[in-house]
């Protein structure tokens, strides 16, 4: 599967050529008897007109859009909410996967970092950061995040209510909205972040109570009752060994239990694609921060 990742240090306008490209819509025909008169179905085929290539079926009601087009329409809100610009340090990451089947973009936010120790190192500090998503082949709605990601290991910083997300259907009449309020309150809850990680680092926590909120919560297989003990080893052993690194680190904290959780997010090992197990991932991390054990080691 080929993906272009375009990662060079790039302003806020750089949008990589990757995302530009234009797709025809095909009607799908059947043959319902050997030599018999095809008849159309509620089914397309979009394809890419420069390849060729198939990125995905859908029904009628499925709008292509461009990602270039969502790019572009970001840019313009976050230029609109940022009278002084070209004060700020912005570099942009553009990821088109499976020969234009998914996009991702990341915006980086340099000069608003947050540093975690006092003797402001480099990379002790979290940014702010825009992602988009975006895809043809259905699996992914167009959305827009406001995240935060952690330098020193470049953790997402997963949010446990995932409040400063727009998202939107590929069959919606209605194109995704991104606003200037809602581009500044993402940074107001970057700050607040800040202040969380600081807390973070505080609290101590018991290693019992951590592997307990990690065998029911990320490993849990059966996520329908978080009271049954049916865990998964393979994900108790990845997280057991991120534990001791962030534990060497920063201590027996809440901070350790957290990075840990972003880590097995952010990195997955994994077989499959990357980009969507990690996606996965992070809502699992999400959701672990809204549990009752959760609340339990944060006291």
């Amino acid at each position: 599967m080929h993906t272009a990742t375009q990662m060079k240090p790039n302003t806020l306008l750089t949008i990589d050529e990757s995302a530009y490209f234009e797709v025809d819509k095909k009607q799908l025909w059947y043959e319902p008897e050997p030599d018999s008169e095809v008849k159309s179905v509620n089914r397309y085929a979009l394809v890419r007109k420069d390849t060729g290539k198939l990125l995905g079926i859908h029904s009628d009601d499925y709008i292509v859009r461009p990602y270039s087009d969502l790019a572009e329409k970001v840019n313009e809100v976050i230029l609109d909410a940022v009278p002084d610009i070209d004060k700020w340090n912005i570099t942009t990451e553009d990821h088109v996967y499976g020969d234009g089947k998914k996009y991702r973009r990341n915006i980086n936010f340099w000069n608003k970092q947050i540093y975690l120790d006092s003797n402001k190192r480099a990379n002790e500090c979290i940014i702010p950061q825009v992602r988009i998503y975006s895809s043809l082949d259905g699996q992914w709605g167009q959305q827009i995040m406001f995240s935060s990601i952690y330098m020193w290991c470049l953790n997402g910083m997963v949010r446990p209510d995932w409040t400063f997300t727009v998202y939107n259907k590929h069959s919606s009449k209605q194109d995704i909205t991104y606003s200037v309020a809602e581009f500044r309150d993402g940074l107001e809850s970057h700050k607040e972040m800040g202040d969380e990680m600081f807390k973070m680092m505080q609290k101590k926590v018991k290693v019992a109570d951590v592997t307990e909120c990690y065998r029911k919560t990320l490993a849990n297989t059966n996520k329908r009752n978080l009271d049954i003990d049916n865990n998964s080893v393979i994900v108790m052993r990845d997280l057991d060994s991120l534990w001791g690194k962030y534990v060497a680190k920063y201590g027996n904290t809440l901070f350790s239990v957290y990075q840990t959780a972003t880590d097995w997010a952010t990195h997955p090992i994994t077989r499959g694609a990357v980009y969507n197990v990690s996606r996965k991932r992070e809502k699992q991390v999400a959701e672990m921060m809204q549990s009752k054990y959760w609340e339990n080691l944060y006291g």
